[in-house]
């Protein structure tokens, strides 16, 4: 491969090629970036441009290039049986997406059976399934508004308000760069703090903002390790338009199957997140006291805002009972209280010939809280347990009662105590019992 002559820390540095071939496949120019540099990067990735179903523009993995970091040991020496249990599912997880993907890319899973693997290769394999929307994530933000972002530690990690840029924050990067191209964006990771260095810019700019008649940019998206005896960077770059039909087959398969399988499901799985993401916004805007931020204790305290809440409804169904019961004996005292100022007279005839016309005769004594009622009447329709009915919807409680029948008379004797808010006299209690106890 031919040599570039460039200096990284000048801002105006000159790019000349010693031939006049450049790197011909993109996995070439990617190793040929990273691996000419003064500094030390992880990964590089090729995020390219296309379009989905609704023509929308559209950021996928293009090719990718894992160096490894200096320290290529992973971050966890714990032997406990929790980090174990991570690099078995981690292992699980790339042998799954090699499932997936296997009828187009050539990675060789030895590399990670029986070792345990790094943050920055977790980070860099899971990078293969994602995509971007334009706008979205720094490789969407870079590609539309066609800046470079260059971001260094922790501190700008974290501020920058982007989920894939505190996703690498976690997974020990320390450099995250994106720079935009004519056919899409280079992403490049360090786990070492990196300074801006424009020599490195415009040599990206050189080898990927070729003409349309000398690139041949491939979208095979292999991956490809420096420890990996299959190496791709021999295979040769397709034209965009002619990618699918020239790819050849395996195993029976159809084209290209594989990588559309792969990112079917994992289109799937997005919309699938987005929609739990969007009903977790929507609870945490009504649970409105929340421990921490994350689902399990979102959900704990929702739970226990529900709770909270029936709790409530139990309460104010209670008192509601309570105060229907409450309005219902005051108005009869305020019916009797309003006719005994001004008609008497009137009740106790009213009352008396209600009580001869339903054949009850009634006699009441009020002495405190208490009151002792005696009903004479026939032995028709069960007197006893309509007496009993009314007094109910009246809210008496029954001390002593007695019943006793002699020549179908029945006389009733019974004790009552009288609710603290009852205040009406002895004729409004008897004109109350009459109207309960009319047929």
């Amino acid at each position: 491969m031919e040599d570039i002559i460039i200096s990284p820390s000048s801002s105006s540095s000159l790019i000349s090629f010693s031939h006049k071939t450049p790197p011909s496949t993109l996995q070439q120019r990617l190793r040929y970036v990273i691996e000419r540099q003064p500094d030390w990067w992880a990964y590089a990735i090729f995020w390219q441009t296309s379009n989905d179903d609704q023509g929308r523009l559209l950021l996928s993995w293009g090719d990718g290039h894992f160096q490894g970091t200096k320290d290529t040991s992973p971050k966890f020496h714990d032997n406990s049986s929790h980090i174990q249990g991570l690099h078995n599912e981690r292992r699980k997880v790339m042998k799954g997406i090699q499932s997936l993907v296997g009828d187009n890319h050539d990675i060789d899973m030895s590399m990670i059976d029986g070792t345990d693997i790094s943050d920055a290769e977790w980070f860099y394999m899971l990078s293969l399934t994602r995509s971007f929307s334009a706008g979205d994530g720094i490789p969407g933000k870079s590609l539309t508004t066609g800046s470079l972002v260059w971001l260094t530690g922790a501190h700008e990690l974290q501020l920058y308000n982007c989920g894939r840029a505190k996703e690498a924050q976690l997974h020990g990067i320390e450099t995250l760069v994106c720079i935009p191209t004519s056919r899409g964006v280079l992403e490049l990771g360090s786990s070492e703090i990196i300074r801006e260095n424009w020599g490195l810019i415009q040599q990206v700019k050189y080898l990927f903002e070729r003409p349309q008649r000398q690139e041949n940019f491939t979208r095979s998206g292999e991956l490809s390790f420096v420890n990996s005896e299959h190496s791709d960077s021999d295979c040769p770059l397709l034209p965009l338009n002619n990618t699918e039909k020239r790819i050849p087959k395996k195993r029976g398969r159809k084209p290209g199957s594989g990588r559309e399988t792969m990112f079917n499901h994992v289109e799937a799985e997005r919309q699938r997140r987005e929609k739990l993401n969007h009903r977790f916004y929507a609870l945490r805007a009504v649970v409105p006291n929340v421990s921490r931020m994350d689902k399990a204790s979102l959900l704990s305290d929702a739970v226990s805002y529900i709770n909270e809440l029936k709790s409530k409804i139990e309460d104010l169904e209670s008192e509601l009972r309570r105060v229907c019961k409450r309005v219902k004996v005051e108005t009869i005292d305020v019916m009797d209280s309003q006719s005994t100022t001004t008609t008497t007279s009137v009740e106790q005839i009213t009352a008396a010939k209600s009580s001869r016309s339903s054949g009850v005769e009634l006699d009441i004594k009020i002495i405190g809280n208490d009151a002792m009622i005696r009903v004479q009447s026939e032995n028709v329709n069960y007197p006893s347990a309509r007496l009993m009915d009314a007094l109910r919807e009246l809210g008496f409680q029954v001390h002593h009662a007695s019943v006793s029948c002699v020549n179908d008379i029945v006389l009733q004797d019974i004790v009552v105590k009288l609710p603290h808010t009852f205040k009406t006299h002895e004729q409004g209690l008897k004109s109350a019992l009459l109207r309960e106890l009319q047929p």
